[in-house]
């Protein structure tokens, strides 16, 4: 679905805590064999433990694999992070221009600014992977500046939606800079009528799921 939405290219990386386990399913490195992410399929994938170690699988972890375990060991309610290198809101970390609840769906995942962290590095060592953990701190959304975004929540779908709408605002909000004007900023109780009337984000993840070509389940 990120693929197709061009969230991703070759590169970027979804995980998702194994119930019961300290181990994680995740992308396994891009490579000859591992390349368009809409190809990659169950057999693909790789489960590693909570240090980053490889435990099954045939193909090796991504090297930024520490981006998810360290946000795992940090935040126990996490279990699904996603790594993105989504443009718009990369461009808009680059710039240190806020992305503000500029629309009315997703929203309030911006009413407190999302955090950035000031490093373009790869994340392949948990002493960056900690960093990264810290500057997300209890957030859904964190931009790591010069590089994309890492979204975490407590299931796939909703980690992969946050990147969506992250993408959107981030796309609305350059929109009107490049005007040259200042965006309309909703406010908390009109960004919080929308949330308690609207659809759940199952609804949402069903839409996206068409729109990407992905066949229900």
């Amino acid at each position: 679905m990120l693929f197709r939405l061009h969230l991703v290219d070759y590169m970027g990386h979804c995980s998702a805590r194994i119930p019961g386990t300290d181990h994680v399913l995740i992308k396994p490195r891009h490579s000859l064999r591992i390349r368009s992410q809409d190809r990659v399929g169950p057999a693909d994938m790789t489960v590693i433990d909570l240090d980053g170690n490889h435990v099954s699988g045939a193909h090796p972890a991504p090297g930024e694999r520490f981006i998810h375990t360290c946000i795992y060991r940090a935040r126990p309610e996490v279990q699904a992070v996603v790594h993105t290198h989504q443009p718009m809101a990369t461009v808009m970390g680059v710039g240190d221009a806020a992305i503000l609840p500029v629309l009315h769906v997703g929203g309030e995942l911006v009413e407190t600014p999302v955090p950035v962290w000031p490093c373009a590095k790869l994340v392949t060592d948990a002493e960056l992977g900690d960093e990264l953990a810290r500057a997300l701190g209890a957030h859904a959304l964190v931009l790591l500046q010069g590089h994309g975004v890492a979204s975490a929540a407590a299931t796939l779908p909703e980690a992969v939606l946050q990147a969506i709408h992250l993408e959107q605002l981030a796309e609305a909000n350059w929109r009107v800079l490049a005007m040259g004007r200042q965006p309309r900023v909703i406010p908390h109780e009109e960004l919080h009528q929308r949330a308690s009337t609207g659809v759940g984000w199952e609804v949402r993840w069903a839409y996206y799921r068409e729109l990407a070509g992905i066949e229900s389940q």
